[in-house]
């Protein structure tokens, strides 16, 4: 989950003269910064003119020396590097954080923190990224404590997605369960944040295999999200009893609720959950021992895999189960094509890369599969 949709800022002279030409032209300075905002969302897609209106916004804030419109600008040109390339994402977001702290704005520098944050989980980074998180909520609890909850829960996120510690994050996801409960948890303003942290506890305690209290919160979840019409989340908690009842070996009734769940998450390009929804389906094709159903369905978590470059550890089963598949085949080119990519999603998740590295070469073989790969490919 991406942190509030603010913006980014950049230092003037890093802006193209023709750019600067065509504010002048235009004088679209005149504007106000809401106006120019605005505008930039408007043209989401369209790079040319958002880098015209954010230009304008710069140039603007500049004028005024208005050092909190400086850090906005700076937000975002950081967004235009959000999937291109992070180190620059993450320069410009420093300087939003240069320009906004003391401001007592109220997302910022807060929000700067939670997206730099999130480059560093990209990076593999963890451990830089939770002390980002902290000085995001040591500036949030201080000027916005709703923002505060935000960032309460993206740690949440971090901790049970990324690091493995469930109970930790489940302290931390009931924290903010007890907030949003004494407010208006069904208005427009706090339901779908509700609705979320519903779905971390949830979440939470499927991954501590507490299979009654997962049910519970799924169905507390289902209930609030069609009360709400939220159908995204409505069907985000039928996948996730899915995979609930995959943990209690009911895969029938595991494979009707990822079925009517999985569809949506497509249709919402809820890209993280649609290979979840793949994962658990291999997973209950595999408790029926339907072993080609359940390969076809882990090969879809690679192929996401391969586009997205994100995965958590949870989803990483498919791997082992996908290379004696391929070896029970005999079957010696996708059995290591399944192994390099395994090995390569385990180092990159810094857990357990080595014992596996030395598990996987007295298991499969690994240098005598490359060689007769190679004098296959030769001969």
């Amino acid at each position: 989950m991406a942190p509030y949709n603010f913006f980014k800022t950049l230092l003037l002279f890093l802006f193209p003269v023709f750019l600067l030409a065509q504010v002048a032209k235009k004088d679209l300075t005149k504007m106000s910064y809401n106006e120019l905002h605005d505008l930039y969302f408007d043209n989401v897609g369209n790079p040319k003119k958002q880098i015209l209106y954010t230009n304008a916004y710069m140039t603007k804030a500049v004028r005024e020396n208005n050092k909190i419109r400086i850090a906005k600008a700076n937000y975002q040109i950081a967004l235009f590097y959000y999937k291109s390339d992070s180190n620059k994402a993450i320069q410009y977001l420093d300087s939003v954080i240069k320009y906004s702290k003391g401001s007592n704005d109220k997302f910022f520098p807060a929000a700067a923190y939670c997206e730099k944050a999130e480059f560093l989980k990209y990076k593999f980074e963890f451990k830089e990224a939770m002390v980002n998180y902290k000085l995001a909520e040591k500036n949030a609890i201080q000027t916005n404590i709703d923002y505060y909850y935000v960032v309460r829960e993206y740690i949440g996120i971090t901790k049970s997605e990324d690091l493995g510690e469930y109970e930790e994050a489940l302290e931390i996801y009931k924290e903010c369960y007890k907030y949003y409960k004494a407010k208006d948890f069904r208005s427009e303003k706090y339901a779908q944040d509700y609705q979320s942290i519903i779905f971390g506890i949830a979440d939470c305690h499927k991954s501590l295999l507490h299979i009654d209290s997962t049910a519970y919160y799924n169905k507390i979840g289902y209930n609030e999200s069609k009360i709400t019409k939220n159908g995204e989340y409505q069907y985000l908690f039928v996948l996730n009893q899915g995979a609930n009842e995959v943990l209690k070996k009911n895969y029938n009734a595991a494979l009707d609720s990822i079925n009517k769940a999985l569809p949506k998450m497509i249709e919402y390009k809820n890209i993280g959950n649609v290979l979840a929804g793949y994962y658990y389906l291999g997973k209950a094709y595999e408790g029926l021992n339907k072993n080609e159903k359940s390969a076809e369905n882990f090969i879809k978590v690679d192929s996401i895999y391969k586009i997205t470059k994100e995965i958590s550890a949870e989803f990483t089963d498919g791997y082992p189960y996908l290379i004696t598949y391929y070896k029970n085949l005999g079957d010696k080119e996708n059995q290591l094509k399944y192994i390099t990519a395994y090995m390569s999603i385990d180092s990159s998740l810094q857990k357990n890369y080595k014992e596996l590295n030395k598990l996987i070469h007295k298991e499969y073989d690994v240098p005598r599969l490359i060689s007769e790969k190679e004098s296959h490919h030769y001969s």
